[in-house]
Parts: C-alpha cells; structure tokens; sequence
C-alpha cells in the first residue's frame, strides 16, 4: 500500500504550486535570482512536487501520458542531488510556463477522478 494515496498526491502538486504562484508574483527573473529566499521557496516546491510525482508515477502517466512526468521526477533530482548546478533561469522558466500547464492537468486529473465517485 503506497504511504499516501493518489489523489492526496495530486492534491499536494496543486498545493506547491499555489505556493509557488504566491512567492513568484510580481517578481520579474531578475528579482527573482537575487531573492534567495523566494529561489530556496520555489526550489523546495519544485522538489515536494517532484516527489509526489515519483511516488505515484504509474498512475499518473496512465492518467495523462502527455505530461512529462519522468522530467518533472528529474527536476526533482536535480534539486536534491546536483543542487549546486541548479540554473536559476530554468528555475523561473519552470515557474512561468511548466507549471501553469501541469497545474491544469493535475486539476483535470482531480476532475476525473470525482466524476469516477
């Protein structure tokens, strides 16, 4: 049995990526690379998402196999593991055009599984 069901998990991507939203506002990339506490902010969602997203893998791409999942693991690994090669411009890259669509995605998949109830 998985430590957290699959919907908490879909939960918990929309819920950083509110989080995510919040810290970025109104910040333009050059702010933002200057601000470490927005950059370690966003870099921590960016690894709490990366790891729901490794943690219920299957069932997420046989819920969109369009998403990039396997990649979204990666940024998670790169995070944690290669933190001193993290580049601040695909940081914000990340928080300006990949997030907004896996936030549409993951709020489908919700969608989806309440009509299944």
């Amino acid at each position: 049995m998985p430590s957290r069901e699959f919907e908490l998990r879909v939960r918990d991507m929309l819920a950083e990526i509110d989080v995510v939203e919040e810290v970025v506002a109104g910040l333009s990339v050059e702010v933002f690379a200057q601000n470490q506490q927005a950059l370690r902010a966003v870099l921590y969602s960016l690894a709490v998402i990366g790891e729901a997203v490794a943690s219920a893998i299957d069932d997420l791409e046989a819920a969109d196999p369009a998403i990039p999942w396997q990649q979204i693991r990666g940024m998670r690994n790169a995070v944690i593991h290669e933190y001193f090669r993290v580049d601040v411009e695909t940081v914000w890259q990340t928080t300006q055009l990949d997030l907004p669509m896996l936030k549409v995605a993951l709020q489908q998949i919700l969608d989806e599984l309440d009509m299944r109830r």
